[in-house]
This record gives C-alpha cells, sequence and structure tokens, in this order.
C-alpha cells in the first residue's frame, strides 16, 4: 500500500511540474503587440514599396512609416524592470537598397540612419538593422511591429517599434 502512494504522489508531482506555468518564459515578446503578417511573397513591397529588397523589382513608390512608439524594456542587471517608451514623430524609409532613412515630417530631407536587411531571404520574418535582429510582430498596409530581444550575462533589453500611417512618394 505505502508504494502505490508513493508512487501516485511521484506521478501527481510530475504531472503538476511539467503542466507548471513555463509558457510565458517561452516568448520573450509576451508583453509587445503583433498584428496581421502578410504572405511572404508581398513583405518587401509592403515594407518599402518595391517588390524585391535587391531594387530590381517593380518600383511602387517608396514607403514611409509613421512612428508610433518604439519601446525599450531593460531587466537583469542592467536595470530592473525599468521601461522607456520614445515617440520621435519622425517617418522612416526602408529602402529596397538596405538602407533605412528617417526625415521629420513628410516634406522632411530624408537622412541615411543605417541599413537593413532580411535575416533570411526565404522566410522573411525578420529584419536586421544595423546589426541588430528585429522579429516581425505586425506588416500589413497599414502597420508595421518589429521587435528585437537582447541579452549579456544577466542583461535583458526587449526593444520594440510599432510604426502606422505608412504613404508613398
Amino acid at each position: 500500500m505505502k508504494l502505490s502512494a508513493l508512487f501516485s504522489i511521484l506521478t501527481l508531482s510530475l504531472f503538476v511540474f511539467s503542466c507548471g506555468g513555463d509558457d510565458d518564459n517561452d516568448d520573450p515578446f509576451a508583453g509587445v503587440p503583433s498584428s496581421e503578417i502578410v504572405d511572404i511573397d508581398l513583405r518587401d513591397a509592403t515594407l518599402s514599396g518595391s517588390a524585391s529588397s535587391s531594387g530590381r523589382g517593380a518600383a511602387v513608390g517608396q514607403k514611409w512609416w509613421t512612428q508610433k512608439v518604439s519601446k525599450i524594456d531593460l531587466s537583469g542587471e542592467c536595470g530592473d524592470n525599468e521601461s522607456q517608451e520614445i515617440t520621435d514623430g519622425y517617418y522612416y524609409g526602408f529602402y529596397p537598397s538596405g538602407e533605412y532613412f528617417a526625415k521629420s515630417g513628410k516634406s522632411g530631407t530624408p537622412a541615411r540612419v543605417g541599413s537593413w536587411q532580411w535575416e533570411d531571404d526565404d522566410t522573411k520574418d525578420a529584419i536586421i538593422i544595423s546589426s541588430v535582429v528585429f522579429t516581425l510582430r505586425g506588416l500589413n498596409s497599414d502597420e508595421l511591429i518589429i521587435a528585437s530581444d537582447q541579452s549579456q550575462a544577466s542583461c535583458t533589453v526587449i526593444t520594440w517599434e510599432q510604426f502606422n500611417n505608412p504613404y508613398e512618394e
């Protein structure tokens, strides 16, 4: 009798621990908004306004995105649950050539702020901006959401950008 009782407790314990709340820790972007992501063959045109990131595709016009929010969440030794939110009101353009530009207002002069590329041309589920990998959380005709998870030692930084109100020129 004692052996079967011990076995029952052990089985119940294994079940409880295997079903424990580990689900939230798997997604580093649990607090980042998400939205629809267009099909792979539409991602170049949706992001930049060109049908190909190589610049050889059918040009539709350069697409400019309004920055809605830029957020940084720090945890660990770099800032215990510290959060910073920035909204600069700039427009950002992902040029098909791989350059990343910003301008103040629709009539502002574009200034190069870095470079970008797809992390993987086959999946197009993340972009690299100035050596940082940003996972797509949303990319459609109305919205772009990208997020990165950067960790070093016991410092974790989750950054995300949300853009909307795109226009083409």
